[in-house]
C-alpha cells in the first residue's frame, strides 16, 4: 500500500530518501520511505525547513505530487488552537467536519463544472483508523475544524464567533481535504491542540506553543505508525470516484 503523509508545524521531517517531484503546479520535495509492508511518501506542508506561511502553502502541488506518487491514502498532520475550554493544549483532535473561511480557493478544476461531494468530508476508513490509533495513546477529542487563512492568529471577537459552531481553529486543513477529494484520494487528519485560542487565554506565547509541539511530536508519530499498520489494504469507501460523481 502507498500512503501519503503531509506534515505540518512541529513535524517537518521523516526518515527516508528525499526526491523532488515536478508537477504542473510546482516542484515538491517528497521523502520516500518503507514502513513494514507499506511505502510512505512524506510531504512537509510548509516546504523543507518550514519556509512557507499558511497562506502561501502550495496545496495543489502537494496533493498532485502525492497523486503522482500513486498513493491511495493521505493523512494530514496539523496543529490547532482550541475553541473550547474542555479541549486542553496537548489533546489529540480528530476532525469530523470543517468550515472553510480561507479566501483563496485552490482547486484542480478551474475550467468545467465539477462539484465534488463533501457530505462526508473525510474518508471514513482512514478517519476511523486515525481515531482508533489516537484513542490508544490517550485523550482524544472530535468535532469541527474552522479553517482561516492566517498567517495571523484570530482575534477574540473572531474566536467568539467561531466557537458557536466549531471546536478548534487552524489554517491549513480545508484546502488540503478538498483537493484530496478532487483527486480521489482517501484523506483524514490528526490534529494536535497547541493552545487555547485568543480570548480563552490572555496571550499566546510562542515558547509555550513550541513546548507543546515538542512534547506531542513523538505521540503524533506513534499514532501515525499505528494508523498506517491498521489501514485495510482494499479501499471500500467512495473517495476514489468523487470526481466522476461531481462532473456535470
Amino acid at each position: 500500500m502507498r500512503i501519503g503523509i503531509i506534515g505540518g508545524t512541529g513535524i517537518y521531517t521523516y526518515e527516508g530518501n528525499m526526491v523532488s517531484v515536478d508537477t504542473a503546479y510546482g516542484s515538491v520535495e517528497v521523502v520516500h520511505a518503507v514502513q513494514g509492508d507499506h511505502t510512505v511518501f512524506f510531504v512537509p506542508r510548509h516546504g523543507a525547513g518550514h519556509v512557507l506561511p499558511p497562506h502561501r502553502v502550495n496545496h495543489r502541488a502537494n496533493l498532485q505530487a502525492l497523486a503522482d506518487c500513486h498513493v491511495d491514502r493521505v493523512i494530514g498532520i496539523t496543529t490547532v488552537g482550541s475553541l473550547r475550554e474542555d479541549i486542553a493544549p496537548g489533546t489529540l483532535f480528530v476532525p469530523a467536519d470543517f468550515v472553510d473561511f480561507t479566501v483563496s480557493r485552490p482547486t484542480f478544476f478551474d475550467r468545467g463544472a465539477v462539484h465534488v461531494d463533501m457530505s462526508q468530508p473525510f474518508c471514513p476508513e482512514v478517519r476511523q483508523a486515525v481515531l482508533a490509533a489516537a484513542r490508544a495513546r490517550g485523550e482524544v477529542a472530535e468535532g469541527v475544524y474552522a479553517c482561516t487563512s492566517g498567517p495571523r492568529f484570530e482575534t477574540p471577537a473572531e474566536v467568539a464567533l467561531l466557537r458557536r459552531f466549531a471546536h478548534v481553529v487552524g489554517m491549513t486543513l480545508a484546502p488540503e481535504a478538498t483537493l484530496a477529494r478532487e483527486r480521489g484520494l482517501c484523506y483524514a487528519s490528526l490534529s494536535v491542540v497547541s493552545n487555547l485560542a485568543a480570548g480563552l487565554q490572555e496571550v499566546l506565547p510562542a515558547e509555550e506553543i513550541a513546548a507543546i509541539y515538542d512534547r506531542m511530536r513523538p505521540v503524533a508519530m506513534d499514532v501515525l505508525e499505528e494508523t498506517i499498520a491498521s489501514l485495510p489494504r482494499e479501499r471500500a469507501c467512495g473517495c476514489r470516484g468523487a470526481f466522476e460523481r461531481g462532473a456535470l
